[in-house]
């Protein structure tokens, strides 16, 4: 009987501690995807707790400059950091995920104007509205190098919108879900009913959680992470997480 109650108790404190097991992330401000003021801490870090969950691990998040919540990930002071592109410099202190979300950048353009496209050429008779700083892929630089393309800049993706539904440009690059959720924040219903998007993508990328490798767990974390992944992603969690993302459900003034 001693013997037995050795056992349960053994097992018991396994059980605690897989249970208690907590894996620290580091991410930044980039809504509806990472956000402290969000819901689930917006639809990235959704998927990324329901991953670890699966595998009994709870996710704690903080918060920082992009900058500085991948040097605290790079230094192990966190076991990880999301959500980021592949590059070469980031493999020599990461572990990258499968990839958790693929992005897309789409173009939108107002409802009332009849809109498709195949190939660079298709867009030459439009003005396209872009944001400064940000990469659209070789095709969309190179248009833009090269004189090809029409392009009006703006210093934020919001006056690109408020453009777009005036009429001073035509086209404006964005990924949907940023999109969207822009047009759910900050403009009326009406307003909203102006605007669509073609979904043919100019570019596309996937965006990893990079697992440090300073951490003692690394290829832990990964592997746990991984198979997690894998069992929402076939469950059509994520699939729902992506599609109320576009609803705009994750915003903290979303209802019902």
């Amino acid at each position: 009987m001693k013997r037995l109650w050795v056992v349960v108790a053994c097992v018991f404190i396994v059980m605690q501690v897989q249970g208690d097991e907590v894996i620290t992330l580091s991410n930044g401000e980039w809504p509806p995807f990472l956000s402290k003021q969000y819901k689930q801490y917006g639809a990235g870090s959704h998927i990324v707790t329901e991953a670890f969950k699966t595998q009994g691990i709870k996710t704690e998040y903080v918060f920082h400059p992009w900058i500085r919540s991948m040097e605290m990930a790079k230094k192990g002071r966190v076991d990880a950091t999301l959500l980021w592109s592949k590059s070469k410099e980031r493999e020599e202190y990461f572990y990258f995920s499968n990839p958790v979300v693929k992005l897309r950048y789409v173009f939108f353009h107002r409802v009332d104007m009849e809109f498709d496209w195949h190939n660079i050429s298709d867009l030459k008779q439009y003005k396209i509205g872009v944001t400064r700083g940000y990469y659209y892929g070789e095709m969309i630089d190179n248009g833009i190098k090269n004189g090809v393309l029409n392009t009006e800049v703006a210093n934020t993706d919001l006056l690109n919108f408020k453009k777009l539904i005036a009429g001073r440009i035509q086209l404006f690059i964005i990924e949907p879900e940023i999109g969207y959720e822009l047009l759910n924040q900050h403009f009326s219903d009406s307003v909203k009913s102006l605007v669509t998007n073609n979904p043919r993508p100019t570019k596309e990328k996937n965006m990893y959680v990079l697992i440090s490798k300073a951490s003692p767990q690394a290829l832990y974390w990964l592997e746990r992470f991984n198979r997690g992944l894998s069992i929402i992603e076939k469950s059509g969690l994520v699939d729902q997480i992506m599609d109320d993302v576009l609803l705009g459900k994750y915003h903290p003034h979303y209802k019902k």
